[in-house]
């Protein structure tokens, strides 16, 4: 194989109590590497598209560190070219680095015939996750990665995977503003008092409980109980409040925030719900001068796997507001 393709899916990361621990993946949106053999030894970043010009095309890209990484352990005698489409904003809060990352790892692992196993795969992306915020989370590489409702524990992580139910739904808004994970996780204080930390601790529980027991209003409840991180992170997105309050006014199970933000995803049960909430939520940035994207998604997509085809465009318009409709027309 000269040339392979993969696509990683955005993700959404913490899912309220679980902080640095849970995530899930959606469907449609994401970033998509091609990797290419080469003659010439070593690893390069041809092209970059979708990103506005904003990322670096040298060695510290996250697609490079994760390709280089691999070669090295797999020593297979030749070099590869990378392309990156980009299919996610920056610093939105849906997984954008970890995306890039886990389609670097999937399309080099192709062309290496597979060499890896998805563990390894995991460690890997993780290097790219370093690379692009100074610490390696796992908590969105493992749920674009291996889809699902993902938890990771432990150094190196373990990862368990829940299957969701294929009714459930996820609303994801994305406002046109942009929140630096760095500047997110500054925020949240080292010092957490017990009664917040057993609230927390109980919300996470109930949340995989309730998962695992098919009961979305408890998962929705738990979804809120963070006292955590996200009470400190309400303040760095505008709205925050107003937002969530309107997707529970038109029915979601739960709401907050995607990541490290300034997505905000509600729950809910089935397609058409997701789609009056989504719509709801982005209403509330729209009439104040907010311009926002929207994915409605089963809460709990698959995986990164090999794409046929490559998207060649604007990662807004071309993936993120069309998944709307196509998913509406189901």
């Amino acid at each position: 194989m000269n040339s392979c393709s993969a696509f990683a899916p955005a993700s959404v990361a913490n899912v309220g109590p679980g902080f640095d621990v849970f995530g899930f993946a959606l469907e449609g949106a994401g970033d998509t590497v091609t990797a290419r053999r080469s003659d010439q030894p070593g690893v390069r970043l041809l092209k970059i598209e979708g990103d506005g010009g904003r990322l670096p095309v040298g060695a510290d890209n996250i697609v490079c560190v994760v390709a280089a990484a691999m070669l090295r352990a797999a020593n297979p005698g030749f070099g590869i070219e990378l392309f990156l489409f980009k299919g996610l904003p920056l610093g939105s809060g849906l997984g954008s680095s970890s995306a890039s990352a886990v389609a670097a790892a999937a399309a080099v692992n192709g062309l290496l015939v597979g060499a890896f196993d998805n563990k390894q795969l995991l460690e890997f992306a993780r290097e790219g996750e370093r690379a692009a915020c100074g610490a390696a989370h796992a908590d969105n590489v493992a749920a674009s990665l291996y889809g699902g409702f993902t938890m990771v524990a432990g150094e190196p992580p373990e990862v368990s995977v829940l299957k969701v139910p294929a009714s459930w739904h996820a609303a994801v808004v994305h406002p046109h503003l942009e929140l630096p994970t760095k500047k997110a996780r500054a925020v949240i204080s080292p010092a957490v008092s017990l009664a917040n930390h057993t609230a927390t601790l109980a919300a996470a529980a109930r949340l995989v409980a309730g998962i695992a027991g098919g009961d979305l209003a408890m998962v929705g409840r738990s979804v809120m109980g963070d006292r955590v991180a996200t009470p400190a992170r309400a303040g760095l997105i505008p709205h925050y409040e107003q937002v969530v309050a309107a997707a529970l006014q038109k029915g979601a199970a739960g709401a907050s925030i995607s990541g490290a933000g300034p997505s905000i995803f509600a729950l809910t049960e089935g397609l058409e719900g997701a789609k009056v909430i989504a719509d709801a939520m982005a209403s509330v940035w729209r009439a104040r001068g907010i311009e926002c994207d929207i994915i409605v998604s089963r809460m709990g997509a698959p995986g990164a796997r090999l794409a046929a085809e490559v998207p060649h465009a604007n990662p807004l318009t071309a993936l993120l507001r069309p998944l709307h409709q196509d998913l509406s027309a189901r």
